[in-house]
Order: structure tokens, then sequence, then C-alpha cells
């Protein structure tokens, strides 16, 4: 219960104007915060980003907690929905198969016989890119971005723990994107 107690006297020396206040509230739950940020990075530099941003929506938003839950559930839930965000942005960045699948926009019906053959070209590049990855990623990839399998679905259907199957996309994915930008 002091953790709670703590919580409030720091939010309210916060609002007051003292911003050591907030130092010290950043060391209290700084542990936390990187805990979840993890979850969605595996770059410890990245992660440390990702803290900052958090911190910095609470210290933007601190006025506005009006303290209907525990301060840990909302930091709590800020650091989750931070992390969502870039993870979503990460993928829609990625040059990997995602975004090659994105780039192949399906043609309108009076497409041209030029946008037809580029659409073939692309989607011949992206399954010779697939072939060259190791089958255990080639699969992956495969659920993943051609079946649209969730990551939980993927660690069902191949029997192995998330941690590998993270991994296997990951890899699959940077490797793809090598592939696919020597064949450019």
């Amino acid at each position: 219960m002091s953790h709670l107690k703590n919580d409030v006297q720091l939010i309210n020396r916060i609002n007051a104007g003292d911003e050591s206040a907030f130092g010290k509230l950043y060391r209290l739950h700084q542990n936390r915060v990187r805990a979840i940020v993890r979850r969605y990075v595996q770059d410890c530099d990245e992660a440390e980003d990702l803290m900052q941003i958090v911190f910095m929506r609470v210290f933007q938003g601190l006025r506005l907690f009006r303290g209907e839950s525990a301060f840990t559930t909302w930091l709590t839930r800020i650091a989750f929905n931070v992390g969502r965000s870039h993870l979503r942005s990460q993928q829609s960045r990625q040059n990997g198969m995602a975004t090659v699948a994105q780039q192949m926009p399906e043609p309108l019906p009076l497409a041209t016989p030029e946008d037809h053959m580029m659409k073939r070209e692309r989607r011949r590049l992206l399954t010779q890119g697939l072939g060259t990855l190791p089958k255990a990623q080639r699969r992956a990839m495969w659920l993943r971005y051609m079946k649209d399998l969730s990551y939980r679905e993927i660690v069902q259907e191949m029997q192995v723990p998330l941690g590998t199957v993270k991994i296997w996309l990951y890899r699959g994915r940077h490797q793809l994107k090598r592939e696919l930008e020597k064949r450019a």
C-alpha cells in the first residue's frame, strides 16, 4: 500500500511543479516499463527509446490522470500501447514480405497487360525469395504473411516456443529483404 501512497504523493508533487519528483517516479517504475517494452523489441537501445516515449507520455498526461485506477495500471496501459503502436508501425515499414505483399495491389478491372506483368513479376520475386529461406523460416513466414495467422496460431501449428517463432520471422523478414534488394 505504501507504493500506491508514494505514487500519489509523487504525482501531486509533479503536478505542483517539483521536477525532481518525476525522476523519482521514473526510477520507481523504470524496470516495469522496461520489461513491458522488451516484449515488443529485442534491441536494448530500441527498448530504451520506447521507455523514453512511455515516460514522455506519462509526463504529458499526468495532469489528466484521474486516479480511478492505480498509477501502475495507467502506466502499464501506456507502455503496452506504446509497444503495440511501435510494433505496428515497424511492421508497416518493414521491407520484408508484408511490404512487398502490400505493394502488390489488385489490378483494376481495366488494368493494362503491363500491370498484370508487373504483378506477376513481383509475385515471382517474392516466391523466389521465400525459396531461399531455411525451411522453418519459410514456413513461419508463409503462415504469418500468406495465411495471416497470429503468433499464437503459428506456435500451435509448428509446435515450437513463441520466442523461436519470433526469431524465425525476424530473420526471415531480414533475409527476404536482402534477397529482394539483390534481385531488384
